[in-house]
């Protein structure tokens, strides 16, 4: 079993941006993100119709910051030239099979141009190099193909579909599974 009794939200530095802890100062930032995006993100994911406060962001990071703490997982923000444009989590951290789950999201004036991709990629080194995990899922909306893509350029690799996965305005949807592993990260580096 890997003994990680907290996970560092350290600084991580990729060619486009900069993930960091978010924090107090960069909440209205990340609220007024997540409103100005809210038709965008509301497509593909079943959270921001919940966040209708700087409250309800402290809340969700607040739980973020009790599962680093735990070592089960992290949030960092995706900053660009010190604005916020979104966030990757690293979550369900499995100590016991080296395992974890990683979301990404962007607000919508921030896609298409190489964040997320550049977060994914920056985030998956620090799990595999520092963290020493064996394993990275993925689940996307088989709608979301924009994100989709994102894995895959990382060289993440498509495992399946995982049927009605999620509900997303009301919907079950379905979820394609992507997979990322120590020795695929260390030949696609």
């Amino acid at each position: 079993m890997l003994d990680i009794e907290e996970i560092p939200l350290e600084t991580l530095h990729g060619e486009k941006v900069c993930l960091r802890k978010i924090g107090e100062a960069d909440i209205p930032a990340l609220f007024q993100l997540i409103v100005e995006s809210r038709d965008f993100l509301v497509a593909h994911l079943p959270w921001p119709a919940d966040v209708l406060s700087e409250v309800d962001v402290q809340a969700r990071l607040e739980s973020w910051e009790l599962q680093a703490e735990m070592g089960s997982g992290g949030c960092w923000g995706i900053f660009h030239e010190g604005h916020i444009t979104g966030c990757i989590i690293l979550g369900w951290v499995q100590k016991e099979h080296h395992s974890a789950t990683i979301s990404y999201w962007l607000g919508k004036p921030f896609t298409g141009m190489g964040f997320a991709t550049d977060a994914l990629k920056t985030l998956s080194q620090f799990v595999f190099e520092t963290l020493k995990l064996n394993r990275l899922e993925i689940s996307v909306s088989v709608n979301n193909l924009p994100s989709a893509a994102v894995a895959r350029r990382v060289g993440f690799q498509e495992e399946g579909i995982c049927r009605q996965y999620e509900r997303i305005n009301g919907n079950f949807e379905d979820h394609i599974r992507f997979s990322l592993l120590a020795s695929d990260y260390q030949n696609h580096s």
